[in-house]
């Protein structure tokens, strides 16, 4: 077991008591085997001195379980790093970014809270899913639409604090742009919400996002300043009728005028929910089809 940096092992074992009375024994992992999971496969050092391993993993199941993590974490000085489904592969995993660290394996908190089909909006844990969200939709035939990135394995809440993006209207592909509302835990243990969360028993939470006084909800994108544990997201209205079209063209120069095209569409409303450009060589024997 590898001890978090400046932490004995009589204080951490301390810790990891603490952190099996706030989770439940089954739930704080400290084995090599299960340990083992919390590695990055893809990492050019795998099995090497400069690898980044975790010393453990807890399994939350709820905010105040998080808080308590985060609470004994600070007297015991361990620093911790969060995962929602630890599935963005091929870009650290589930692999801390500093050695030492305790993961906190956000799995088990799965629950969507909430999907709004007459204002198009969904509230979800760490936990869920694309494809968890995506059923809940279908199974009450709901008339919202999710933008889901290529691995519908992944978190849609993790996805959008890493700033990703999917492939519908350009309203909802950015997907923190299309988040609306957050309820994160701050490293001393306080419990946070932005937007209209803020406000006691506001009723639009995940309908406006800018609340009362500063908006900073961009503070914990791609940052350790709390652990996320909810947050609201915009739901795109299914439309009347949809049809996924590809372009291709031989040169690179050629689409601009095509771009400038289907922009123009969009903006007038005709039918065009939005559009990616992706250059690719299209013949491998053929000099004049490369991208240029």
């Amino acid at each position: 077991m590898k001890l978090p940096p400046g932490v004995t092992q009589k204080q951490f074992s301390s810790a990891l008591a603490e952190f099996e009375q706030a989770v439940g024994k089954e739930w704080v992992f400290t084995s090599d085997e299960d340990v083992d999971l919390y590695r990055d496969a893809y990492s050019p050092f795998l099995h090497e001195a400069e690898e980044r391993v975790a010393s453990a993993a807890v399994a939350p199941s709820s905010t105040e379980e998080v808080q308590q993590i985060v609470r004994t974490a600070n007297r015991y000085r361990i620093p911790l790093y969060a995962i929602s489904t630890g599935k963005n592969l091929g870009y650290g995993g589930s692999a801390p970014a500093y050695s030492g660290c305790v993961v906190v394996d956000l799995k088990r908190m799965n629950r969507i809270l909430e999907v709004n089909e007459a204002n198009a909006f969904a509230l979800v844990e760490p936990g869920v899913s694309y494809f968890d969200l995506y059923h809940h939709i279908r199974e009450r035939n709901l008339k919202v639409w999710i933008d889901c990135p290529d691995p519908g394995w992944g978190s849609v809440l993790g996805n959008a604090i890493d700033r990703g993006g999917g492939y519908t209207s350009a309203n909802y592909r950015n997907h923190f742009d299309s988040h609306c509302g957050m309820e994160m835990v701050l490293p001393n243990g306080d419990l946070l919400r932005t937007g209209m969360g803020a406000i006691p028993n506001a009723k639009t939470w995940q309908q406006y996002k800018s609340g009362c006084g500063p908006w900073i909800d961009g503070i914990f994108s791609q940052s350790n300043f709390g652990i996320v544990t909810k947050m609201g997201f915009w739901l795109m209205p299914q439309p009347e009728a949809y049809l996924r079209c590809t372009i291709s063209l031989f040169h690179y120069r050629e689409t601009s005028g095509r771009d400038a095209e289907l922009s123009r569409e969009r903006a007038n409303h005709l039918g065009v929910p939005g559009h990616r450009l992706t250059a690719q060589r299209l013949s491998a024997d053929r000099p004049d089809s490369a991208v240029n």
